[in-house]
């Protein structure tokens, strides 16, 4: 191990971390190399493409996990404030990674969202949301001293906007709506907590609005069937269950069949060749059909716990640019939850969001680990009083 990682690693630090922030993420992590396993391991123990090994999917799962919380721990003992010189180069290399993901990477079910260079599989804008928080957050604390005139507002929202939008361009090009809503939302919400000025406030959530209805009604309903079918039939899967509907109906069938207290720990019914990849963004239906409402509770009241703390250390930090990386970070998390929650149960249109921590994706785990690493270093500077 080289002696800087040694001394960052093994150093005493003068603070310490918030220990409900790192106690939840680490629950949640294993909870998912948990439910990886349950929801999985039928399907990898019947298929030959998964070696018929039952631990395919959370030996994977648990590498990601193990490489996610390593980066944790080395991001929670780095001073956040230090990181802003690597935050500009980070953004265009996955403003760069999502280029090549659309132009050379072959596509998986007609979308472009993975780079694919020989064994090496990764989703370029799980790291795209990262960076996009990092320097949001870094260009609005560098506009603070800026007199607050019309032209300067003007500016600072124009350059916001293209800090957002360039990304959401990209990952919309290569068909992946989800996480254009994902870094919309999370960009409008900072400017949002960011300023007193209202008017930006609507003018940006109003661009956004416009934009989602605009690609809904104008682009995904003559060109994107899929897209707009999901829309619709939101307000009824099973009026094409075995079609587009299909995996949210048996979604809906798994949380139903849960009752109280679940069938058990890998007695899902769903989880056995019907629902497709249980493991992956309908992880939380197996958890609710395995677990019931009490085991779908408490993993949902870990998450609460996780973005409380988060929102206190946002709330406390002492400057402004650790106030908004907390808050942003913690945007991510409770936005990827209530999306997740909403498909899996039908209050929203079906779209691929992973469940933070838990669902299968090794990219996703790696970057929002972290993520929460950064997170865990701006509660070490938070007083101790205030806690």
């Amino acid at each position: 191990m080289p002696e800087v990682l040694k001394k960052l690693l093994f150093t005493p630090q003068k603070k310490t971390a918030d220990p409900i922030i790192m106690g939840a993420v680490f629950i949640l992590a294993i909870i998912g190399i948990v439910m990886i396993y349950s929801s999985s391991h039928y399907i990898a123990m019947m298929r030959e493409s998964f070696g018929n090994n039952r631990l395919h999917f959370m030996i994977l799962q648990g590498r990601a996990a193990l490489i996610g919380l390593f980066g944790m721990l080395v991001a929670s003992r780095i001073d956040y404030r230090k990181l802003k010189h690597l935050i500009l180069p980070g953004y265009l290399f996955a403003c760069g990674l999502l280029v090549y993901a659309r132009i050379f990477s072959p596509a998986r079910n007609n979308v472009w969202r993975w780079v694919t260079i020989g064994p090496v599989n990764f989703q370029p804008s799980e790291f795209a949301k990262v960076t996009v928080i990092l320097l949001l957050s870094l260009f609005i604390v560098s506009r603070r001293k800026k007199e607050a005139t019309l032209k300067n507002s003007i500016i600072e929202l124009a350059v916001c906007g293209a800090i957002i939008a360039t990304p959401v361009a990209l990952v919309l090009w290569g068909r992946n709506l989800s996480t254009a809503i994902i870094i919309s939302t999370i960009g409008f919400m900072l400017i949002f907590i960011s300023n007193k000025y209202w008017a930006r406030f609507f003018v940006m959530g109003g661009s956004l609005v416009a934009g989602l209805l605009g690609y809904l009604f104008l682009i995904a309903r003559p060109t994107n069937h899929y897209h707009w079918d999901r829309f619709q039939l939101m307000w009824d899967p099973f009026a094409d269950p075995q079609g587009i509907g299909y995996q949210t109906v048996q979604s809906l069938y798994a949380v139903a069949s849960g009752g109280w207290f679940g069938l058990g720990l890998g007695n899902s019914n769903q989880s056995r060749m019907f629902m497709p990849e249980p493991y992956n963004d309908f992880i939380f239906a197996v958890i609710a059909e395995e677990l019931g409402f009490f085991g779908a509770g408490l993993v949902l009241a870990l998450f609460a716990l996780l973005i409380w703390r988060g929102a206190v250390t946002a709330m406390r930090a002492p400057d402004m640019f650790g106030s908004l990386i907390a808050a942003g970070a913690t945007a991510l998390i409770g936005i990827q939850v209530a999306i997740n929650v909403g498909v899996v149960t039908n209050s929203i249109p079906n779209t691929g969001v992973p469940l933070p921590f838990i669902s299968y994706g090794g990219t996703s785990v790696v970057f929002i680990l972290a993520l929460m690493g950064i997170l865990l270093n701006i509660s070490r500077h938070v007083e101790r009083n205030t806690h």
